[in-house]
């Protein structure tokens, strides 16, 4: 019996999330299916995070305990054999028996598209958020900075548990000018706290919009109370993209 590793990807367009659930299609539910059908016989794989529905992934990470007589690459077609087309089995490794995929991460990385469009694009619409008009890129870029560091981001998500920290230290936030249209936001941190990053883009868009002032956002991530304007970014533009650990996990 070994300990598997998987980073998997997916479009998480019809998925009801990542965590199974009874009566919904989940990522979860449908990688433990495969396993199943090459002798999988555990309860429940491990993750290193649970992504919202219609969230993507290319970087996700999940681990379980097999019985496999065969080598990596024919576990990786075989479990792949058995996946629906929305994901896809992008490497296999042996970990030590006690690495967690969620405890031992030392860091996570999301990124989010936005395209900019008056009219609907079909090839875009789930894995970007089209905003009709282009906003001020680089008030957004500054904002972005604000959030790198150690800040309490209760303004900007909740924590997993109750009573949980909402401190997070952000070594990445940047945005990056893709094509004509397309700009992408890349944000790491040691952890998230839940709809995290759509919070932080649906602000940094309001202040390139011109609809906020960004000194209110510093404010925020000082421990000032004021409120931060309610809302969200669409799902469709979030992608976890990569888990980092220590070299010893």
């Amino acid at each position: 019996m070994e300990h598997y590793q998987l980073i998997i990807a997916y479009e998480g367009t019809e998925f009801r999330g990542f965590q199974r659930q009874k009566s919904s299609r989940t990522v979860q539910g449908e990688l433990e299916s495969a396993l199943r059908m090459i002798g999988w016989q555990g309860e429940t794989i491990q993750a290193a995070g649970r992504t919202d529905t219609g969230v993507h992934a290319t970087g996700q990470v999940v681990t379980f305990f097999l019985d496999w007589k065969h080598s990596l690459k024919a576990l990786q077609s075989a479990v792949d054999s058995h996946l629906p087309p929305d994901i896809a089995v992008q490497s296999v490794a042996r970990v030590k028996d006690d690495f967690h995929p969620r405890y031992d991460a030392v860091n996570r990385q999301y990124t989010y598209a936005i395209t900019i469009s008056k009219t609907r694009l079909p090839q875009k619409e789930h894995f970007m958020w089209r905003i009709e008009r282009e906003p001020n890129w680089q008030a957004m870029q500054d904002t972005a900075e604000l959030f790198v560091g150690n800040h309490d981001f209760s303004r900007f998500g909740r924590a997993l548990k109750e009573d949980g920290s909402t401190v997070r230290n952000v070594l990445i936030s940047k945005w990056e000018q893709v094509s004509a249209t397309d700009h992408v936001y890349t944000i790491c941190a040691d952890a998230f706290l839940y709809h995290m990053v759509r919070r932080i883009v649906f602000t940094m868009v309001r202040v390139g919009q011109g609809r906020m002032d960004p000194e209110g956002i510093q404010k925020a991530l000082q421990g000032d109370m004021l409120k931060i304007a309610p809302g969200i970014a669409p799902a469709c533009g979030l992608t976890l993209t990569k888990v980092r650990y220590n070299d010893s996990k």
